[in-house]
């Protein structure tokens, strides 16, 4: 058996059915994989491609292509530091050491809990509350100063927990 299950395979098939060519499909099919497992397994990749009626190789640019998917497990909270240049003349360069220093981690490492994945971003649109912090994809810290740091990383340790995935 495949990464899909049958229900996943019920809901791959939902959401293909939404699309006029099974290829245009492939972006919605990789999320329903990361939402499941955190990341696009390489067995996953294949399955994907087998669905939509491409290759893996192509289903495979497409999720080297964009920094949103993730070849490879992440933690639970996903910290994107924007470094662009707004970002960058504003501090986020201090930022990012104070994170690395907090976390006990580089830039694309997990920290062994589990609980954070730190990451550089190239840019998120938010030069005017530079720097700025994405968590998830989803929440957006403004202005974060290293003062900031701790407290922003004890309030997600408390949201998130002890590091334990969810399934």
């Amino acid at each position: 058996m495949g990464v899909f299950t049958e229900e996943m395979l019920k809901e791959a098939e939902n959401i293909i059915a939404k699309y006029p060519q099974r290829k245009a499909a492939i972006m919605p099919l990789l999320w329903l994989v990361q939402e499941q497992f955190g990341y696009i397994p390489n067995e996953a990749i294949v399955e994907v491609a087998e669905l939509t009626g491409t290759t893996p190789i192509h289903v495979e640019a497409v999720v080297k292509f964009y920094e949103m998917f993730h070849d490879h497990p992440v933690g639970k909270c996903q910290l994107m530091l924007c470094t662009n240049i707004s970002c960058l003349l504003w501090g986020a360069d201090k930022t990012l050491q104070r994170l690395k220093e907090v976390l006990g981690i580089e830039v694309g490492e997990t920290t062994p809990d589990g609980l954070f994945t730190l990451e550089e971003f190239e840019c998120l649109a938010a030069c005017d509350k530079a720097p700025v912090l994405l968590v998830n994809a989803v929440e957006l810290f403004e202005q974060v100063t290293p003062d900031k740091v701790e407290q922003i990383i004890a309030e997600l340790r408390h949201r998130y927990g002890d590091g334990t995935k969810a399934q």
